[in-house]
């Protein structure tokens, strides 16, 4: 059986309350990072206190709350099934039904860099979406328009288009970088079309938008995705976020 017929209606076996509790709620929104440097400076920044965690078998992931923001605050991982499973974890436990997620991307024109990048849809060049969604090349970003008229609003400089999302950061080869470009991408990444995926299977809603890190094309530029740069990239990405969270 191919992937692209995994999606199936029926009961599944495993479900989050197999493995957590629910606690009492305590706000609608979550701001979501997949950076140790943001997570390292929002706590030292903000009040905090850990209400609940993620088990895995990396270590917990602790979940917080920022009570001078009024939300929800933690550092998922990386990849589409890590981040997807955790996503439907937290939802359950929390009772949050409003995810801002954030981080890095590739992009596929030198004239995106420096700009963040709002992901109108997304290809599925990942495997947990088809077992959340109906087969389909792309799946839309629902509230992409909603982030784009807040970019404009705060004259935040962006640009909004198609995104690919792949499993496979070593295998984004020459002749997927031009058929993608021709699709009319204009960033890469690991996680958004799996993370709306499951936000739509769920009943949750996912706002997300990233910040160009490195360059792909026939010479690779790894950009600010290291070093101070990215750091730098990460944080400012939060003060966006905190943007968002004041108007969702």
């Amino acid at each position: 059986m191919s992937i692209i017929d995994s999606f199936d209606k029926s009961k599944p076996i495993i479900t989050p309350d197999k493995f957590y509790k629910k606690i009492d709620k305590i706000t609608d929104i979550c701001i979501v990072t997949f950076s140790h440097h943001v997570r390292d400076k929002v706590l030292s920044e903000y009040k905090n206190k850990e209400i609940t965690y993620v088990a895995t078998c990396n270590g917990h992931i602790p979940i917080y709350y920022l009570e001078e923001l009024d939300v929800l605050f933690f550092m998922t991982m990386m990849g589409a099934a890590n981040a997807g499973a955790i996503l439907e974890e937290a939802a359950y436990m929390t009772g949050v039904t409003k995810f801002i997620y954030f981080g890095s991307c590739g992009i596929l024109d030198k004239k995106y860099k420096n700009k963040y990048i709002v992901p109108t849809e997304s290809y599925r060049d990942e495997g947990l979406s088809y077992h959340y969604a109906k087969p389909s090349d792309y799946i839309t970003i629902k509230n992409s328009p909603l982030l784009v008229k807040l970019f404009e609003e705060n004259n935040i400089d962006y640009i909004s288009g198609r995104n690919w999302t792949t499993d496979g950061i070593y295998r984004e080869t020459i002749n997927k970088f031009n058929k993608r470009k021709e699709d009319g991408c204009v960033s890469v990444e690991m996680e958004s079309s799996a993370l709306q995926a499951v936000a739509n299977s769920i009943g949750v809603e996912y706002y997300t938008f990233f910040f160009a890190g490195d360059l792909l094309g026939s010479e690779y530029d790894a950009g600010n995705l290291v070093g101070d740069a990215h750091k730098f990239s990460q944080l400012n990405s939060f003060e966006v976020a905190i943007i968002i969270a004041k108007n969702i």
